[in-house]
């Protein structure tokens, strides 16, 4: 979460394209065959969840409460990459979500082999950490550490993938009222993104100086190549730009702009004029050391415009818009869009306002859309959702050691 899931849905879909500066990435960005998101690892980390679990009647709540948020976190990861989300699904190709493990392996008679579990059973155990985190956590302490907005937070996000919109709903609600992260100005949108905790972070990874990802795996090195206000010395790779396309959706008064900065240095990776995206500048202090927010609350307010639009809502998925739109654009904004107009400008807003962020491919996906990379700075390919790379392969060592476990259409 620190590097992949930030870039590998952003350049899967269509939001960046490649700059042949070295090889990261290159096969995801051309969707290769078996070439995708894997996090099968989850099951790894859940053995350890599992155990606190487990154990819950000897540890203090927080701790139990981490432990159910992290293991909804890691279920919602491998169900989004390994499976339909139910609002889409193609017929015929529907092996089911995920294996739920949910129960502490002590020794080897404890071993299990299940088979891959309904796709909404999945989100029904996601939703069942979910509540029994928030039960056990509340919003004191630093944001570094998963809160009981946090673990809400995860609930919204796997209600919107799930197609629950009335949860969803309750969940991005919660965690607004909560008061955890505060919502960017208009004034504040740049400079937030500079700061060591950004001021809409409800949650985010804190990298102590011994944590550098270094320039191979950062962040801030696969999307900027050239100085920033924290670095002006800053030399990174910069594989991934924004697309003409993307840049193309910036109004002139969209605050957003700010954070798309043409290289205007000699001597890096990317050409002078190249746009990057400085989300990642390390803001630390330190070059490819960046405090990355994991869920912030311009999401939330996205999810309400979406999850009420979905409800036929129209004048609160305007209001909820409006607060970010009118922040972005300008205060004079108002949303006039109705049915499948304002759900795509609803995904428009996601696009401009979460790029690099994680979420464009997931948000195609969630609706039966395909990945157009036909624009010229792109791979020129349509990948139909229809297609097998639309999900990622089971890992074939599973495959054989569980007799139970169905591998995806086309692998």
């Amino acid at each position: 979460m620190g590097s992949n899931l930030l870039v590998l849905p952003e350049v899967m879909a269509d939001n960046f394209t490649r700059n042949q500066n070295r090889g990261t990435f290159a096969a995801q960005y051309e969707n290769r065959f078996r070439a995708h998101m894997g996090v099968w690892a989850n099951y790894s980390s859940m053995l350890h969840l599992n155990i606190v679990i487990e154990g819950r009647e000897a540890l203090p709540d927080q701790i139990v409460g981490e432990a159910f948020a992290f293991r909804a976190l890691h279920y919602l990861h491998l169900n989004a990459i390994y499976a339909y989300f139910p609002t889409a699904i193609v017929e015929g190709r529907d092996f089911g979500g995920v294996p739920l493990v949910r129960e502490a392996i002590l020794s080897i008679e404890d071993v299990t082999f299940p088979p891959r579990a309904p796709i909404n059973d999945v989100y029904d155990a996601i939703f069942e950490d979910v509540d029994a985190a928030v039960a056990l956590m509340n919003n004191s302490g630093t944001r570094a550490r998963i809160t009981q907005a946090g673990a809400q937070a995860i609930g919204a996000r796997a209600a919107l993938y799930a197609g629950r919109w009335e949860k969803a709903i309750e969940y991005a609600e919660a965690v607004i009222a909560s008061g955890v992260g505060q919502l960017s100005s208009r004034a504040s949108y740049v400079d937030d993104w500079y700061e060591p905790v950004h001021r809409e972070a409800i949650w985010y990874f804190e990298f102590q100086t011994q944590e550098n990802q270094g320039p191979n795996t950062s962040p801030m090195s696969i999307y900027v190549s050239s100085a920033t206000r924290n670095v002006p010395d800053y030399i990174g790779n910069g594989d991934f730009t924004p697309a003409q396309q993307v840049i193309d959706l910036l109004e002139e008064t969209d605050v957003r702009a700010g954070l798309f900065i043409p290289v205007d240095l000699p001597q890096r990776p990317n050409p002078i004029g190249t746009v990057e995206l400085h989300k990642y500048n390390g803001n630390t202090g330190d070059p490819n050391r960046d405090n990355i927010t994991v869920f912030r609350i311009s999401e939330m307010y996205l999810i309400l415009a979406e999850a009420y639009a979905q409800l036929g809502n129209t004048a609160m998925a305007h209001q909820n818009l409006n607060i970010l739109k009118k922040r972005s654009i300008g205060p004079d904004y108002e949303a006039t869009a109705t049915g499948q107009e304002l759900i795509m400008e609803i995904l428009t807003e996601r696009r401009l306002e979460l790029i690099g962020e994680g979420h464009r491919f997931f948000d195609l996906k969630r609706y039966g859309m395909d990945i157009d990379k036909t624009a010229v700075d792109l791979t020129g390919e349509v990948i139909p959702f229809t297609d097998e790379r639309i999900l990622a392969p089971l890992p074939t060592g599973d495959l054989e050691i569980n007799p139970n476990l169905v591998q995806n259409f086309g692998y």
